[in-house]
C-alpha cells in the first residue's frame, strides 16, 4: 500500500494495514499484503487477540497444526464440508457473473456451513433445515455493525440449499433434498418488507437542490437515476463505455449488453464537472475508483447532507422504475432499460402505478354516476 492511500490519522499502524470508517462512524481494520490472504480483523485494535490476527495474516502457518487439523475435519467424506468443496469447485454452479457467485456463496456460508463443516450429510433432515431457516429469518446486528437476517435473507437460504442438495443427490453424496422437505418460508402480513424506498420527485428536487452541477454528489445521482443500473456498474461506467453517443454497459450480475442513450440531464452533469483523464465518471478522493460498499455508504451520507436519510443509490434506481410505470410503460421497455429478466421482477412497480391510476378512476366514475342519478342532497348545482 502506497503512503498516499494512507491518511494522516493512520500514520501509526503497522505495516499492510491501514482503516476506515464504515457508514456507521466505527474504525475497521483490514490487511493486505500481495501474495497473502488477506482481510478484515475481527477483534479491537491494539488488544493480543488484534496483535494475533496481525501475526497470522503476516504468516498463515502460525495459525497451528490445531487449527489445520480442524480444517481438515471439516472435509470429511460425507459431510458438509466435503460437500462445499466440490459444489465450490465450479463457481458457474453458484450463478453466471461473478457479482452473482459471491452473493450465494455468502449467503451458503451464513446460513448453514458456518461451524456445521463437519456435519455429515447422512444426519442432516428438515428439521435441522427448518431450525437454520429459522435462525437466519430473525434479525441481527453483525460483527461488523450491520443488521442481517430477515424474510428475505430466509428465503434466500432456503433457494440456495435446495439447489445445493440438488447437486449433493446428483453426486451422490445424499439420496434426498431435505431443503424440500423443509417448510416454504411464510410471511405474515406485517413482516413483508417493500424493500428500499423509493425516491419521489420532491426528494430528487430537494437532493438537486443541495447539490449543484458540478459536484460529484451531483453526478452521482444522476448516473444511477438515468441509466437505471446497480451500483456495481454505474459506479464503473467512463467515457470508454459511450459509443456513438450511447452507454453500452455489460451488467456485471445478469451479464446483459445494454445500449442506453444518454439523457440530456445525465449529459449536462457530465459536462459540467472538471476535466479528468479518470476511466471513471465517478472517483474517491484518492482518485481511485470507488467500491460497491464503499459508494454505497458515502452516498448514504450525502443523501443524509440534503435531509435524505431514508434515501439511498438503489432508491433511485426504484424511481426510474416508478416513473417508466406512471408513465404506462410496458413491462418490455422497462426491463430494456433496467436490465430486467422477467416480468413478476418489474410487475411491483406497475401494480402500484396501476393501483393509483385505476383508484382515481373507479372515484372519478363512481362520482359521476351518483351526479347523473341526482340522488337527493348531491345535486349542488343552483337553481
Amino acid at each position: 500500500m502506497t503512503s498516499r492511500r494512507r491518511h494522516k490519522a493512520s500514520a501509526f499502524l503497522p505495516e499492510y494495514v491501514s482503516r476506515y470508517r464504515d457508514r456507521h462512524g466505527k474504525w475497521r481494520y483490514r490487511f493486505r499484503r500481495e501474495g497473502f490472504p488477506g482481510g478484515h480483523f475481527k477483534t479491537i485494535f491494539g488488544t493480543e487477540g488484534w496483535l494475533k490476527e496481525y501475526a497470522a495474516f503476516n504468516n498463515p502457518a502460525a495459525l497451528g497444526e490445531a487449527a489445520r487439523e480442524a480444517v481438515r475435519a471439516r472435509i470429511d467424506a460425507g459431510s458438509l464440508g466435503e460437500l462445499k468443496s466440490r459444489y465450490f469447485a465450479v463457481p458457474e454452479r453458484l450463478g453466471p457473473t461473478e457479482t452473482t457467485q459471491k452473493k450465494i456463496r455468502n449467503v451458503l456460508e451464513r446460513g448453514l456451513f458456518n461451524e456445521r463443516e463437519d456435519w455429515l450429510l447422512t444426519g442432516v433432515t428438515f428439521e435441522h433445515v427448518d431450525a437454520l431457516i429459522a435462525m437466519r429469518r430473525k434479525k441481527v446486528i453483525d460483527e461488523k455493525g450491520r443488521e442481517t437476517g430477515g424474510i428475505e435473507a430466509a428465503k434466500k437460504l432456503r433457494k440456495e440449499m435446495v439447489r445445493l442438495f440438488d447437486f449433493a443427490i446428483k453426486s451422490k453424496l445424499m439420496t434426498g433434498n431435505p431443503a424440500r422437505e423443509a417448510e416454504r418460508v411464510k410471511v405474515a402480513a406485517g413482516e413483508r418488507s417493500t424493500g428500499f424506498h423509493t425516491w419521489t420527485e420532491e426528494e430528487i428536487l430537494a437532493y438537486r437542490a443541495r447539490w449543484q452541477l458540478g459536484t460529484k454528489q451531483r453526478l452521482a445521482m444522476e448516473l444511477v437515476l438515468w441509466t437505471d443500473q446497480r451500483k456495481c456498474d454505474a459506479i464503473h461506467l467512463g467515457r470508454q463505455h459511450v459509443r456513438g453517443g450511447k452507454f453500452v454497459v455489460r451488467q456485471s450480475k445478469t451479464g446483459k449488453q445494454l445500449i442506453l442513450p444518454i439523457a440530456a440531464p445525465l449529459a449536462n452533469a457530465i459536462a459540467a464537472m472538471p476535466p479528468t483523464n479518470a476511466m471513471c465518471f465517478l472517483m474517491t478522493e484518492w482518485g481511485k475508483p470507488w467500491s460497491i460498499k464503499g459508494f454505497g455508504g458515502w452516498f448514504r451520507e450525502q443523501c443524509d447532507a440534503a435531509g435524505l436519510s431514508h434515501c439511498t443509490a438503489h432508491g433511485l434506481r426504484k424511481a426510474t422504475m416508478r416513473r417508466m410505470a406512471e408513465l404506462e410503460m410496458p413491462n418490455k421497455t422497462m426491463k430494456s432499460i433496467s436490465g430486467h429478466s422477467k416480468d413478476d421482477e418489474v410487475a411491483r412497480y406497475t401494480a402500484a402505478a396501476d393501483q393509483a391510476r385505476l383508484a382515481e378512476a373507479a372515484i372519478a366514475r363512481l362520482v359521476a354516476w351518483e351526479m347523473s342519478n341526482l340522488v337527493p342532497g348531491l345535486d349542488i348545482e343552483t337553481a
